[in-house]
């Protein structure tokens, strides 16, 4: 697991931001995390001003639904991903198309994504 955080709020100057704290699988935003909005924290990197555990305000999540094309298979697949509210609309517009995501060992190739509930 690995610690991660998306910014909310904080319109001029960042004033009354946070710094969204959660933990996902280490390769859960691999290729997809500059898009989404995420930071991933490494080992060298401070979490201070990171809000861990909270329940509200939470950011936005994604579902991004496409094809895990491996061996030959294209099978169906979706995962849900947490997005800066800034991004949504162009993730929502299509710029994820045909990136990757890993999902559970899997690579998963995003062909949509949609607001996830």
């Amino acid at each position: 697991m690995a610690k991660y955080f998306v910014r909310i709020g904080g319109a001029v100057g960042d004033v009354g931001e946070i710094k969204y704290g959660f933990h996902a699988p280490d390769d859960a935003y691999d290729n997809i995390a500059d898009e989404l909005g995420v930071t991933k924290l490494t080992d060298n990197d401070s979490a201070r001003g990171v809000a861990f555990g909270i329940n509200s305000p939470k950011p936005p999540r994604v579902r991004l639904s496409g094809e895990y094309r491996e061996l030959g298979d294209n099978d169906p697949g979706s995962c849900t991903r947490f997005c800066d509210p800034d991004k949504v609309g162009r993730v929502l517009n299509g710029s994820l198309n045909d990136a990757t995501a890993k999902v559970g060992g899997k690579i998963l190739t995003i062909n949509q994504a949609s607001m996830a509930s």
